[in-house]
């Protein structure tokens, strides 16, 4: 729930294709820091690889005239991401890389939110297939899935799987010593099935994850998104004797 709270960014989310495999539990358990516990899906946890392109991101009023100067407007991202439950039980997605084709978002996601932002080259194309790419700087790892889009209208993502790995509104990240939790704001997917036709997996495999098999797919059309303020979700990471802990 966002409450009463001001915005601090909008944008629109276009492009998106959803891709999903299947984990075990204890695969992601021993990814995530304490205080976070994997969200199952029938007992199943999910990993996915989830292009898009976020189109005219803006500061919310009164600052939107800033990010026009940065020209930093839209652009491509390639996520890695997973399902989580906080200590208080609330679910919301954990990333574990973000790769965008900005080098101001990249800087401002990871030094004003703690998000795990790189520098990449995106492209995408869309004409009777979905097509992203992406290259990131440092290590090189790829990204490329390419699936065709069924024919038909748009539809509600179905009860089930289907709402569980699509409809997320929140994020947790960790920002120096606290976890936070963050929330935002857009109407319910419309979304399209899909077919696979090629994926490339290399950023999934440096995230920490083995994929194999037919994918979950998904395509959805674009949503205009707000953004809410990062919160604290009750205590902090603290390092002890080089080990991470809970402090209540």
């Amino acid at each position: 729930m966002t409450g009463r709270r001001w915005a601090i960014l909008r944008q629109t989310w276009a492009n998106i294709v959803w891709c999903h495999w299947p984990v075990a539990p204890e695969t992601l358990s021993a990814l995530l820091p304490p205080g976070l516990t994997p969200d199952l899906f029938e007992g199943r946890a999910w990993v996915g690889l989830v292009p898009f392109s976020m189109e005219n991101l803006r500061l919310a009023p009164p600052f939107g005239f800033v990010t026009r100067w940065l020209r930093a407007a839209t652009f491509g991202e390639v996520n890695v991401r997973t399902y989580v439950r906080g200590p208080d039980g609330q679910s919301g997605v954990w990333f574990c890389t973000l790769d965008a084709d900005s080098w101001w978002a990249v800087v401002t996601a990871r030094v004003a939110f703690g998000l795990p932002y790189r520098v990449a080259t995106t492209k995408w194309t869309q004409s009777t297939t979905l097509r992203w790419s992406a290259r990131r700087r440092g290590d090189g790892a790829r990204a490329r899935l390419i699936v065709a889009v069924d024919d038909g209208p748009s539809r509600p993502a179905s009860a089930g799987l289907e709402q569980f790995l699509v409809e997320r509104y929140a994020l947790y990240t960790r920002w120096g010593g606290l976890l936070l939790r963050g929330e935002l704001h857009h109407e319910p997917w419309r979304v399209r099935s899909a077919t696979l036709v090629d994926v490339t997996t290399e950023t999934v495999a440096t995230a920490g994850f083995s994929v194999a098999g037919a994918p979950h797919l998904l395509v959805g059309e674009p949503v205009a998104v707000s953004v809410y303020p990062m919160r604290p979700v009750g205590f902090s990471l603290a390092s002890r004797d080089g080990r991470t802990s809970l402090r209540h």
